[in-house]
C-alpha cells in the first residue's frame, strides 16, 4: 500500500508545480524541496506544490479527495487540520520518494493517507483462442435501379414520338 505524505511548509512559497501546470509545460524554480523533507532525492514529476490560496473556495481535504482517492475517508480531526492551513502546501505521493520522509523545520508532516490501488492480483480464465463464427451478411435482393426505370420510360416515350410523327 502507497501513502500520500501532506505536508504545510514552514517558508513562504509562491509557486504552483501541480498535474495541471506540469501538463501546461510550465517549469517552475522550486525550492529545495528533498533537502525540506531529508530525503537524498524527490521526483518532482509525483508532487504537488502549491500555495492553499490557489484553491481559492475548495477546502484542501476536498481537493485531496477528488485528485488522490484515498483508500479510506479522511478521519474527521486530520480533515480539521488540513482545511485550517494556509501557506503553501505539499502533497508527496510515497513513489516520489527513494527514502523515507525526515522533515526539517521547513516542513511539517500533517498526515499520511493510504492511497487506493488497483488490485491486479486476481485470476482470470484463459481467453479462447478459437474465432468466432463469422455468420455471412444476409443477402438483399435488390432490383434495378430507378434510373433504369427512367431510361425505358424515354425510349417508350421516344419510341410513341416517332410513331406519331410518321403518320
Amino acid at each position: 500500500m502507497t501513502h500520500l505524505h501532506i505536508f504545510a511548509l514552514n517558508e513562504p512559497v509562491a509557486v504552483s508545480h501541480t498535474n495541471l501546470t506540469r501538463q501546461q509545460g510550465l517549469t517552475p524554480d522550486l525550492p529545495p524541496l528533498a533537502a525540506w523533507l531529508g530525503v537524498d532525492s524527490l521526483d518532482t514529476d509525483e508532487i504537488e506544490l502549491f500555495p492553499i490560496k490557489d484553491l481559492s473556495d475548495m477546502a484542501l481535504s476536498d481537493y485531496i479527495n477528488l485528485a488522490f482517492a484515498p483508500e479510506d475517508p479522511i478521519p474527521s480531526a486530520i480533515v480539521t487540520r488540513l482545511d485550517a492551513l494556509d501557506g503553501a502546501v505539499l502533497l508527496v505521493p510515497e513513489d516520489g520518494l527513494a527514502t523515507p520522509p525526515n522533515p526539517g523545520p521547513q516542513a511539517t508532516l500533517i498526515a499520511s493517507l493510504p492511497l487506493a490501488r488497483a488490485d491486479n492480483t486476481a485470476s482470470l480464465p484463459k481467453a479462447s483462442t478459437t474465432p468466432m463464427p463469422n455468420p455471412a451478411a444476409p443477402r438483399h435482393e435488390v432490383g434495378p435501379p430507378i434510373a433504369l426505370y427512367a431510361l425505358i420510360g424515354m425510349a417508350i416515350l421516344a419510341a410513341i414520338i416517332v410513331f406519331v410523327g410518321w403518320r
